[in-house]
């Protein structure tokens, strides 16, 4: 039901991935969405789905803008019949298509009618009058080649403090962040959710969560105390609290859930 394409050479340092969610599911099915530190355009080719909280309804041949998250969201079906697919920008990739600052959409979920970012109706239409996903990827990196000579640079200091918190899967402390850097904390606090969308310490929980639940996925029996230190949390206790304001379960209960096909994507 979930699949994800890579995006080609040239637009992979801006493009985290395409990705695609098609099928039959129930009605009222409850998709649980973590976060992941992107930022996503979100093309609705057939049928509407609608967030739990009602606070949007997604309409076929419409896209919408899903800005960086920090914590889970839910997704419920208003349809037996589910057909989206999505433009995941990597965490500072989207700074490089716009001047707009990415923390002011922090934790929203926007029809992109609405805002002048990047695409427009009349592009999310055309999209999704294709018949193959292969021409909507096609048409998206056309259109996202063409701006290519009109580039926005990307800090060089951003793109290496994420590069540097990811490899550290979360676990590098701020300050020594900001001593490799050569930076203020203030000043490197304010670019970085300017690109991002996350404060660098929101940013490395995110990080930190998101290795945690790749450590679960590949284990079947662990020490949950030993397993909280390695991935960066205080204790067992830190690390619980954590995971369920990130995920909304707790580590037990998200190791007992099948293993799905896609990352970001988990239903209960």
């Amino acid at each position: 039901m979930y699949q994800e394409y890579p995006p080609c050479p040239s637009l992979a340092p801006y493009i985290d991935k395409y990705w695609e969610v098609k099928g039959e599911t129930e009605y009222d099915m409850r998709y649980k969405i973590l976060p992941d530190g992107c930022a996503d355009f979100i093309f609705s080719i057939q049928e509407p789905s609608q967030p739990l909280n009602g606070e949007m309804l997604m309409q076929p041949y419409r896209f919408y803008f899903v800005g960086p998250m920090r914590v889970y969201s839910e997704l419920v079906t208003r349809s037996t019949n589910l057909h989206m697919m999505g433009v995941r920008f990597s965490p500072c990739g989207l700074a490089a298509f716009t001047k707009v600052p990415l923390g002011e959409f922090t934790d929203m979920r926007i029809d992109a009618s609405e805002l002048d970012m990047l695409f427009d109706n009349s592009f999310a239409e055309m999209l999704c009058e294709r018949e193959s996903l292969q021409e909507r990827i096609q048409i998206i990196e056309r259109f996202l080649l063409s701006h290519l000579s009109a580039i926005i640079p990307i800090d060089r200091q951003m793109l290496q403090a994420t590069d540097l918190i990811i490899r550290s899967n979360g676990m590098l402390p701020i300050r020594q962040l900001t001593d490799k850097l050569y930076l203020g904390q203030r000043h490197f606090e304010r670019k970085f959710k300017h690109v991002t969308g996350y404060t660098p310490k929101e940013f490395s929980r995110i990080t930190k969560f998101r290795n945690a639940t790749r450590v679960l996925r590949g284990i079947k029996d662990t020490d949950m105390q030993q397993l909280a230190i390695d991935c960066g949390y205080y204790d067992q206790s830190h690390f619980i609290k954590e995971f369920r304001r990130l995920s909304g379960s707790n580590p037990s209960a998200f190791m007992s859930l099948p293993i799905p096909e896609d990352d970001p994507l988990t239903y209960i």
